[in-house]
Protein backbone atom coordinates (compact mmCIF):
# COMPACT_ATOMS: atom_id res chain seq x y z
CA UNK A 1 0.00 0.00 0.00
CA UNK A 2 1.01 3.62 -0.46
CA UNK A 3 1.44 5.74 2.66
CA UNK A 4 3.17 8.92 3.79
CA UNK A 5 6.51 9.09 5.55
CA UNK A 6 9.00 11.71 6.68
CA UNK A 7 12.26 11.16 4.82
CA UNK A 8 15.80 12.38 5.30
CA UNK A 9 16.99 12.53 1.69
CA UNK A 10 20.45 14.10 2.13
CA UNK A 11 22.29 15.87 4.96
CA UNK A 12 19.88 18.35 6.55
CA UNK A 13 17.22 17.70 3.88
CA UNK A 14 13.77 16.66 5.15
CA UNK A 15 10.64 15.95 3.07
CA UNK A 16 7.25 14.30 3.42
CA UNK A 17 6.83 11.76 0.62
CA UNK A 18 4.87 8.68 -0.42
CA UNK A 19 6.40 5.28 0.29
CA UNK A 20 5.21 1.70 -0.12
CA UNK A 21 4.72 -0.83 2.65
CA UNK A 22 3.53 -4.42 2.10
CA UNK A 23 0.43 -6.13 3.46
CA UNK A 24 0.89 -7.92 6.79
CA UNK A 25 2.14 -11.50 6.50
CA UNK A 26 1.88 -14.35 8.99
CA UNK A 27 2.39 -13.09 12.53
CA UNK A 28 2.36 -9.41 11.47
CA UNK A 29 0.04 -6.47 12.07
CA UNK A 30 -0.66 -3.30 10.10
CA UNK A 31 -0.75 -0.19 12.29
CA UNK A 32 -2.31 3.15 11.44
CA UNK A 33 -0.18 5.81 13.06
CA UNK A 34 -1.81 8.34 15.40
CA UNK A 35 1.26 10.10 16.80
CA UNK A 36 5.03 9.83 16.38
CA UNK A 37 7.64 11.59 18.50
CA UNK A 38 11.04 12.99 17.60
CA UNK A 39 14.07 11.77 19.54
CA UNK A 40 16.12 14.95 19.00
CA UNK A 41 19.65 13.78 19.77
CA UNK A 42 19.57 10.68 17.59
CA UNK A 43 17.42 12.06 14.79
CA UNK A 44 19.38 15.30 14.40
CA UNK A 45 22.56 13.22 14.17
CA UNK A 46 20.88 11.11 11.47
CA UNK A 47 19.68 14.24 9.67
CA UNK A 48 23.25 15.55 9.60
CA UNK A 49 24.49 12.31 8.03
CA UNK A 50 26.54 11.33 11.07
CA UNK A 51 24.76 8.07 11.95
CA UNK A 52 26.98 5.08 11.18
CA UNK A 53 25.48 2.46 8.87
CA UNK A 54 22.62 4.61 7.54
CA UNK A 55 22.23 5.42 3.83
CA UNK A 56 20.10 8.27 2.45
CA UNK A 57 17.19 8.43 1.78
CA UNK A 58 15.62 6.87 4.86
CA UNK A 59 12.66 7.03 7.26
CA UNK A 60 13.85 8.29 10.66
CA UNK A 61 12.44 7.84 14.14
CA UNK A 62 11.58 5.03 16.52
CA UNK A 63 8.58 6.14 18.57
CA UNK A 64 5.01 5.61 17.38
CA UNK A 65 1.53 5.14 18.81
CA UNK A 66 -1.21 3.82 16.57
CA UNK A 67 -4.12 1.47 16.03
CA UNK A 68 -4.03 -2.06 14.62
CA UNK A 69 -6.16 -2.01 11.46
CA UNK A 70 -5.26 -5.34 9.81
CA UNK A 71 -3.67 -8.65 10.77
CA UNK A 72 -1.86 -11.46 9.04
CA UNK A 73 -2.59 -15.12 9.78
CA UNK A 74 -1.77 -16.35 13.27
CA UNK A 75 -2.16 -13.00 15.04
CA UNK A 76 -4.18 -12.91 18.27
CA UNK A 77 -4.11 -9.15 18.86
CA UNK A 78 -7.56 -7.74 17.96
CA UNK A 79 -8.01 -5.11 15.30
CA UNK A 80 -8.64 -1.73 16.87
CA UNK A 81 -6.05 -2.26 19.64
CA UNK A 82 -4.06 0.87 20.49
CA UNK A 83 -0.34 0.07 20.58
CA UNK A 84 3.15 1.51 20.90
CA UNK A 85 5.81 0.39 18.44
CA UNK A 86 9.12 1.53 17.00
CA UNK A 87 7.79 2.16 13.48
CA UNK A 88 7.63 0.02 10.41
CA UNK A 89 9.94 -2.96 9.92
CA UNK A 90 9.26 -3.03 6.16
CA UNK A 91 9.18 -0.22 3.59
CA UNK A 92 10.26 0.58 0.05
CA UNK A 93 13.08 2.80 1.37
CA UNK A 94 15.78 2.50 4.02
CA UNK A 95 14.81 2.94 7.65
CA UNK A 96 16.54 4.48 10.63
CA UNK A 97 14.36 3.17 12.23
CA UNK A 98 11.14 3.70 10.33
CA UNK A 99 9.20 5.59 13.00
CA UNK A 100 7.77 8.65 11.23
CA UNK A 101 5.33 6.99 8.88
CA UNK A 102 1.54 6.96 8.54
CA UNK A 103 1.29 3.15 8.48
CA UNK A 104 3.62 0.51 9.86
CA UNK A 105 4.19 -3.23 9.59
CA UNK A 106 5.32 -4.95 12.77
CA UNK A 107 5.48 -8.52 14.04
CA UNK A 108 2.89 -9.02 16.76
CA UNK A 109 5.63 -9.45 19.38
CA UNK A 110 7.08 -6.07 18.41
CA UNK A 111 4.07 -4.04 19.56
CA UNK A 112 2.97 -3.06 23.06
CA UNK A 113 -0.75 -2.63 23.77
CA UNK A 114 -1.39 0.62 25.60
CA UNK A 115 -2.67 0.40 29.17
CA UNK A 116 -6.35 1.20 29.50
CA UNK A 117 -7.00 4.93 29.63
CA UNK A 118 -3.60 6.00 28.29
CA UNK A 119 -3.62 9.06 26.03
CA UNK A 120 -2.02 7.94 22.71
CA UNK A 121 -0.37 11.36 22.38
CA UNK A 122 1.92 10.47 25.28
CA UNK A 123 2.52 6.83 24.34
CA UNK A 124 5.41 7.46 21.89
CA UNK A 125 7.33 8.95 24.83
CA UNK A 126 7.64 5.41 26.19
CA UNK A 127 10.77 4.85 24.12
CA UNK A 128 12.52 8.01 25.27
CA UNK A 129 11.49 7.33 28.86
CA UNK A 130 12.73 3.74 28.55
CA UNK A 131 16.13 4.98 27.35
CA UNK A 132 16.39 7.19 30.43
CA UNK A 133 15.01 4.41 32.66
CA UNK A 134 17.68 2.04 31.41
CA UNK A 135 20.23 4.46 32.85
CA UNK A 136 18.35 4.50 36.16
CA UNK A 137 18.37 0.70 36.28
CA UNK A 138 22.15 0.78 35.87
CA UNK A 139 22.89 3.61 38.31
CA UNK A 140 20.50 2.24 40.99
CA UNK A 141 20.02 5.49 42.95
CA UNK A 142 19.10 5.20 46.65
CA UNK A 143 16.78 7.51 48.61
CA UNK A 144 19.68 8.90 50.66
CA UNK A 145 21.83 9.70 47.62
CA UNK A 146 22.33 12.74 45.41
CA UNK A 147 22.01 12.86 41.62
CA UNK A 148 23.32 15.54 39.27
CA UNK A 149 21.81 15.61 35.78
CA UNK A 150 23.66 17.62 33.13
CA UNK A 151 21.55 18.57 30.13
CA UNK A 152 17.78 19.03 30.13
CA UNK A 153 16.83 18.02 26.63
CA UNK A 154 14.36 15.17 26.20
CA UNK A 155 16.50 12.41 27.72
CA UNK A 156 17.94 14.56 30.51
CA UNK A 157 14.49 15.82 31.49
CA UNK A 158 13.19 12.25 31.72
CA UNK A 159 16.34 10.99 33.48
CA UNK A 160 15.96 13.68 36.14
CA UNK A 161 12.32 12.79 36.75
CA UNK A 162 12.97 9.04 36.87
CA UNK A 163 15.94 9.37 39.23
CA UNK A 164 13.77 11.56 41.47
CA UNK A 165 11.17 8.78 41.67
CA UNK A 166 13.77 6.73 43.58
CA UNK A 167 13.65 9.25 46.44
CA UNK A 168 17.15 10.53 45.71
CA UNK A 169 17.74 14.27 45.72
CA UNK A 170 18.09 15.37 42.09
CA UNK A 171 19.53 18.68 40.87
CA UNK A 172 19.82 19.37 37.14
CA UNK A 173 21.63 21.96 35.04
CA UNK A 174 21.48 23.29 31.50
CA UNK A 175 22.88 26.36 29.77
CA UNK A 176 19.44 27.09 28.30
CA UNK A 177 17.22 29.26 30.53
CA UNK A 178 14.22 27.88 28.62
CA UNK A 179 15.11 24.27 29.44
CA UNK A 180 15.78 25.12 33.08
CA UNK A 181 12.42 26.92 33.44
CA UNK A 182 10.72 24.00 31.70
CA UNK A 183 12.28 21.52 34.13
CA UNK A 184 11.24 23.66 37.08
CA UNK A 185 7.65 23.57 35.82
CA UNK A 186 7.95 19.77 35.92
CA UNK A 187 8.82 20.01 39.62
CA UNK A 188 12.59 19.61 39.30
CA UNK A 189 15.32 21.60 41.00
CA UNK A 190 17.30 23.06 38.11
CA UNK A 191 19.65 25.95 37.40
CA UNK A 192 21.76 27.63 34.73
CA UNK A 193 25.41 27.04 35.75
CA UNK A 194 27.91 29.86 35.98
CA UNK A 195 31.58 28.94 35.65
CA UNK A 196 32.62 25.30 35.78
CA UNK A 197 30.03 22.59 36.38
CA UNK A 198 32.04 21.23 39.29
CA UNK A 199 31.92 24.53 41.13
CA UNK A 200 28.29 25.19 40.19
CA UNK A 201 27.04 21.85 41.53
CA UNK A 202 29.08 22.13 44.73
CA UNK A 203 26.63 24.80 45.88
CA UNK A 204 23.96 22.06 46.01
CA UNK A 205 26.22 19.09 46.71
CA UNK A 206 29.27 20.27 48.71
CA UNK A 207 30.74 16.76 48.70
CA UNK A 208 29.83 16.03 45.08
CA UNK A 209 27.08 13.86 43.64
CA UNK A 210 26.72 10.12 44.13
CA UNK A 211 25.36 9.77 40.60
CA UNK A 212 26.15 12.03 37.64
CA UNK A 213 24.07 11.73 34.47
CA UNK A 214 25.55 13.26 31.32
CA UNK A 215 22.64 13.81 28.93
CA UNK A 216 24.35 16.36 26.67
CA UNK A 217 26.03 14.34 23.95
CA UNK A 218 28.84 16.93 24.12
CA UNK A 219 32.30 15.35 24.64
CA UNK A 220 33.64 18.51 26.29
CA UNK A 221 31.08 18.12 29.09
CA UNK A 222 32.26 14.67 30.14
CA UNK A 223 35.44 15.97 31.78
CA UNK A 224 33.35 18.45 33.76
CA UNK A 225 30.92 15.69 34.72
CA UNK A 226 33.77 13.97 36.50
CA UNK A 227 34.36 17.14 38.53
CA UNK A 228 30.73 16.98 39.69
CA UNK A 229 31.11 13.43 41.05
CA UNK A 230 31.67 12.84 44.75
CA UNK A 231 35.23 12.54 45.99
CA UNK A 232 36.30 9.25 47.55
CA UNK A 233 38.31 9.34 50.74
CA UNK A 234 41.55 7.38 51.09
CA UNK A 235 40.32 5.40 54.08
CA UNK A 236 39.07 1.96 55.10
CA UNK A 237 35.42 2.69 54.22
CA UNK A 238 33.53 0.06 52.19
CA UNK A 239 31.79 2.86 50.30
CA UNK A 240 32.24 2.66 46.55
CA UNK A 241 33.02 5.60 44.29
CA UNK A 242 30.39 7.66 42.49
CA UNK A 243 28.67 6.47 39.32
CA UNK A 244 28.66 8.34 36.01
CA UNK A 245 25.93 7.50 33.48
CA UNK A 246 26.85 8.50 29.93
CA UNK A 247 23.30 8.94 28.74
CA UNK A 248 23.91 11.44 25.91
CA UNK A 249 23.81 10.40 22.26
CA UNK A 250 27.35 10.42 20.81
CA UNK A 251 28.20 10.16 17.13
CA UNK A 252 31.68 8.73 17.64
CA UNK A 253 34.60 8.41 20.03
CA UNK A 254 35.21 10.56 23.07
CA UNK A 255 37.95 10.70 25.69
CA UNK A 256 37.92 10.90 29.48
CA UNK A 257 40.49 12.35 31.89
CA UNK A 258 41.88 9.17 33.38
CA UNK A 259 43.62 10.63 36.41
CA UNK A 260 40.55 12.52 37.62
CA UNK A 261 38.38 9.42 37.23
CA UNK A 262 41.04 7.27 38.90
CA UNK A 263 41.30 9.52 41.95
CA UNK A 264 37.55 9.29 42.53
CA UNK A 265 37.42 5.56 41.64
CA UNK A 266 34.41 6.20 39.41
CA UNK A 267 32.18 3.62 37.79
CA UNK A 268 30.95 4.42 34.28
CA UNK A 269 27.73 3.16 32.72
CA UNK A 270 26.82 3.46 29.05
CA UNK A 271 23.16 2.38 28.68
CA UNK A 272 22.60 0.31 25.55
CA UNK A 273 19.20 1.39 24.27
CA UNK A 274 16.35 -0.50 26.01
CA UNK A 275 14.89 -3.89 26.82
CA UNK A 276 11.22 -4.72 26.20
CA UNK A 277 10.65 -4.68 29.96
CA UNK A 278 11.75 -1.02 30.00
CA UNK A 279 9.08 -0.09 27.46
CA UNK A 280 6.38 -1.97 29.39
CA UNK A 281 7.46 -0.37 32.66
CA UNK A 282 7.39 3.15 31.23
CA UNK A 283 3.95 2.70 29.67
CA UNK A 284 2.69 1.74 33.11
CA UNK A 285 4.53 4.58 34.88
CA UNK A 286 3.21 7.14 32.40
CA UNK A 287 -0.33 5.83 32.71
CA UNK A 288 -0.12 6.36 36.48
CA UNK A 289 0.87 9.98 35.90
CA UNK A 290 4.36 9.68 37.40
CA UNK A 291 6.07 11.63 34.60
CA UNK A 292 5.37 15.22 33.58
CA UNK A 293 4.97 14.66 29.84
CA UNK A 294 3.60 18.08 28.93
CA UNK A 295 7.06 19.45 29.73
CA UNK A 296 8.54 16.91 27.28
CA UNK A 297 6.26 17.39 24.27
CA UNK A 298 6.57 21.08 23.49
CA UNK A 299 4.23 21.07 20.50
CA UNK A 300 2.06 18.80 18.34
CA UNK A 301 2.44 19.48 14.62
CA UNK A 302 1.36 18.03 11.29
CA UNK A 303 3.92 15.88 9.42
CA UNK A 304 3.96 18.52 6.69
CA UNK A 305 5.81 20.75 9.16
CA UNK A 306 8.70 18.29 9.49
CA UNK A 307 11.32 20.33 7.57
CA UNK A 308 10.78 23.43 9.69
CA UNK A 309 10.50 21.37 12.88
CA UNK A 310 13.86 19.64 12.53
CA UNK A 311 15.49 22.92 11.52
CA UNK A 312 14.08 24.58 14.64
CA UNK A 313 15.25 21.75 16.92
CA UNK A 314 18.75 22.04 15.47
CA UNK A 315 19.00 25.74 16.34
CA UNK A 316 21.15 26.56 19.39
CA UNK A 317 18.88 27.77 22.15
CA UNK A 318 15.75 26.32 20.55
CA UNK A 319 12.73 26.73 22.81
CA UNK A 320 11.51 23.22 22.11
CA UNK A 321 12.23 19.98 23.96
CA UNK A 322 10.68 17.69 21.37
CA UNK A 323 7.72 17.63 18.99
CA UNK A 324 5.03 15.07 18.24
CA UNK A 325 3.58 14.62 14.77
CA UNK A 326 -0.17 13.98 14.52
CA UNK A 327 -0.92 11.71 11.57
Amino acid sequence: MKTRAILFTAPNQVVLETVEIPAPETGEVLIESLYTLISPGTELRCRAGKQEGVTFPFIPGYSMAGRVIARGPGVSLPEGTLVFCGGTTKASLNRAWGGHVAHAIQPEQGVYPLPEGMNPLYAPAAKLAAIAYRGVRLSQPKPHETVAVIGLGAIGLLAAQLHALSGARVVAADLSPYRVANAQKAGLQAFVPQGSLGQAFRQSFPNGADVVVDATGAPSVLAQAIEVARDKAWDDSPELGARVVIQGSYAGEFSLPYQAAFMKELSFYVPRDVQPRDIRAMLEVMTRGKLHLDSLISEVRAPEAAPQTYAALAEPGAELITVAFKW
